[in-house]
């Protein structure tokens, strides 16, 4: 899990939310007076009881009395907020309260595992707050418990147009929170490259033996061969190799660290994902054939010094490491590794005098001649609502005035930044992303965040806001905004990973734990990692491989491979 829960602190903020009680009214006349909300009325009766009359994009008619919702917030030592300011009162919820009449109240305030306090309160009979942020077991427990309720007709009736285009856009989306045909939740949506892997490399190190930068898997082996044989350093030791590679990735995948990873060696044929065969049935990437040949590629390179012979120990920050340092000429790795790791060891370096240079590429071909790459989840999260919850129109109301930021709409109250004086400033009349004080971030007071951080995917048309950037446009609020915000590397990072969009390899099943998945899924991990480091290290031949396919399905795999497609049928 180590690569979902470092991407989610880079890009998402976990926040929960809830409305105590009050009754939700519209006083001002822009023709929404009909969508108010009785005090005290089920779900049910809310859809029932208002008219018709489609939600209106930008809509500042203000609940009065004001609504209140509750949530929770897990704060970290760095979380410092400026003037006074609390999590319930601030930039963010001050806007909300005195335009929407939207109140935050933050029912917990922990400092640990927010999973925990839900944990323990669903134990002890503590009522949970109206809205939480959650995923993975956590979801599938709250649904299990019926604590939390479904929103099917809330998001009909409630959602505004541009919001259920983003959903109908990405409708697999819907699999992770459907469940008995009932959706329990509303995921936020990627914007499909915050996770996505692009090729660093040394760039100075190419123009020095005089190479280009690879855009095939033999280039990749004429530059490793180079990069560890041909001195790039010039310092006169044999003491660089070619790939940084982690092997190590604390979630029983070696060959896919979310940082010096090398999932393109498999081109469209990627390990630990479900991938639609030619029948149309889903099947379990890594008992693939092409596996096996990704594998006998890795050994060779393992076998050649192409890749540090402590790999299978190493995990991402420490195979990083060998990059930004200096032992290793190339890592595949986010767009946001732009900033930090490869950002800042640039910046090291020339703060020391010395010549580092890094550049982004698109992925080289894989074994079989195509490119490919894991596709970045399609969310990271879902916010789930209280059984008993009466106001999701507020809820609607806030997730569409969170939205607009996203598609760069104009209207958004939010396309400068969050707070003056965190994360912009005003000179002469015009914001400033230049914060004497150094910007700070709002994100963890949000009380729902639909995306993460640009539009998400499928929903924008023509270049997305980071190649136009990367191009030199600066005409609207938030293309300036992004330039000041971020560093050359970071926005040169993601617009090569949009470029590849299209290769994404995407899974066939983001469901819950099938009965024998819950049984059998770790043991059957735990094999397919270790199978694959004895063949990459030598330890087992390639034909080894033929052994493991046939342990995991009769260990449980076929099985679990049945109850998946299954699932997947049930659920359309």
């Amino acid at each position: 899990m180590k690569k979902k829960q470092a991407i989610t602190a880079f890009v998402s903020v976990i926040l929960t939310a809830g409305i105590l009680g009050g009754c939700a009214g519209n006083n001002n006349s822009n023709g929404n007076e009909g969508q108010s909300a009785s005090p005290g009325a089920s779900p049910e009766a809310v859809a029932s009881e208002a008219p018709a009359v489609q939600p209106k994009e930008n809509d500042r008619t203000k609940f009065d009395p004001p609504v209140t919702i509750t949530a929770a917030i897990a704060m970290k030592p760095s979380d410092k907020l400026r003037n006074g300011d609390t999590p319930e009162n601030n930039p963010i919820s001050r806007w909300f309260e005195e335009n929407l009449g939207i109140i935050t109240k933050y029912q917990w305030v922990v400092t640990d595992s927010l999973e925990t306090k839900v944990r323990l309160a669903m134990a002890s009979g503590e009522a949970l707050p109206d809205v939480l942020y959650v995923s993975g077991t956590l979801f599938e427990d709250l649904v299990a418990s019926k604590k939390i309720q479904p929103i099917d007709e809330a998001f009909e009736k409630y959602a505004t147009a541009r919001v259920k285009e983003s959903y109908a856009k990405n409708p697999e989306i819907w699999n992770s929170v459907k469940r008995d045909g009932k959706v329990y939740g509303l995921p936020n949506i990627s914007n499909g490259i915050v996770g996505d892997t692009v090729m660093w490399i040394r760039q100075d190190w190419l123009d020095k033996l005089n190479l280009q930068a690879p855009t095939t898997i033999e280039e990749v082996q004429q530059v490793m061969d180079a990069f560890t044989n041909q001195d790039p350093d010039g310092n006169g030791k044999k003491d660089t190799f070619g790939m940084a590679i982690g092997g190590n990735s604390g979630f029983y995948k070696p060959t896919n660290n979310y940082m010096a990873d090398t999932a393109f060696v498999f081109g469209q044929d990627q390990p630990y994902m479900w991938l639609k065969g030619e029948d149309g049935k889903l099947q379990y990437g890594s008992i693939q054939p092409a596996i096996k040949e990704g594998l006998a590629k890795l050994n060779e390179w393992y076998t050649k010094g192409y890749i540090s012979p402590d790999f299978g120990t190493q995990d991402a920050a420490k195979a990083m490491g060998d990059f930004t340092s200096g032992k290793a000429g190339i890592a595949f790795a986010p767009g946001w590794a732009g900033g930090w790791p490869v950002g800042t060891a640039v910046a090291e370096a020339k703060a020391k005098n010395e010549t580092v240079v890094i550049k982004p590429y698109p992925l080289p071909s894989g074994i079989k001649g195509e490119v490919g790459r894991q596709e970045s989840p399609p969310s990271y999260g879902t916010y789930v609502f209280r059984e008993g919850f009466t106001h999701m129109e507020a809820i609607f109301k806030y997730w569409d005035t969170m939205y607009a930021g996203l598609v760069e709409d104009e209207a958004s109250p939010f396309g400068q930044g969050y707070g003056e004086g965190y994360d912009y400033v005003m000179k002469d009349g015009k914001p400033s992303w230049d914060v004497p004080d150094g910007v700070v971030s709002l994100n963890t007071y949000l009380l729902m965040s639909p995306g993460s951080g640009t539009a998400p995917m499928n929903v924008v048309s023509g270049p997305n806001i980071y190649e136009r950037v990367a191009a030199g446009k600066q005409d609207n609020i938030f293309e300036q905004k992004l330039k000041a915000s971020n560093g050359e590397l970071t926005i040169a990072g993601f617009a090569v990973a949009q470029q590849q969009f299209g290769q994404d390899v995407k899974s066939g099943f983001y469901g819950a734990n099938t009965p024998t998945m819950k049984e059998k899924w770790d043991q059957l991990a735990t094999l397919e990692e270790q199978t694959f480091l004895q063949i990459i290290y030598g330890k087992q031949p390639v034909d080894y491989f033929d052994t493991f396919v046939k342990q995991w399905n009769d260990q449980g795999g076929a099985k679990i491979t049945e109850e998946v497609n299954e699932s997947v049928q049930d659920n359309q």
